[in-house]
């Protein structure tokens, strides 16, 4: 399941082993997933979807990855370890099952829906692999 878990384990391997500030490469691969917020609104009577919605596009994934870069002395760096968070995301979701159609890769030139039928989110096993590969990197990179 390519679930949050899931996401920040990636984000970790690709941290790790890319040598790029860990966090914000985990934090990166957590930026799409902030639509989720919209669950909280909704369970709040708040309808905002229109607000959150564009996050789990890459346009909007990598605006707000720009701007969270902005707090930071190294903003090149800081950036590209954001994106590479949220490069880390897309390819995840890539290969999910999507409800919606699958990622609009493309927007705004397009809004066709890109995806591969890999795993469903709800398929738990993609977890222990990343669990799995998380443990094999760490024995690796340990010393």
């Amino acid at each position: 399941m390519a679930d949050w878990l899931t996401h920040t384990l990636i984000g970790w391997i690709t941290g790790k082993t890319t040598k790029q500030d860990i966090a914000l490469v985990v934090i990166g691969a957590l930026i799409p997933d902030l639509t989720k917020l919209t669950l909280l609104f909704t369970w709040l009577g708040v309808y905002d979807h229109q607000f959150f919605d564009p996050l789990h596009l890459p346009i909007g994934a990598f605006l707000v990855a720009g701007i969270i870069a902005v707090f930071f002395q190294d903003i090149k760096k800081a950036f590209l370890a954001l994106s590479i968070g949220v490069t880390t995301h897309f390819i995840l979701d890539f290969f999910l099952v999507h409800t919606q159609g699958g990622i609009k890769l493309l927007f705004p030139f397009s809004w066709d829906g890109w995806q591969v039928y890999w795993y469903r989110s709800d398929d738990y096993r993609v977890t222990i692999v990343a669990l799995v590969a998380a443990l094999l990197v760490y024995g690796i990179y340990r010393y």
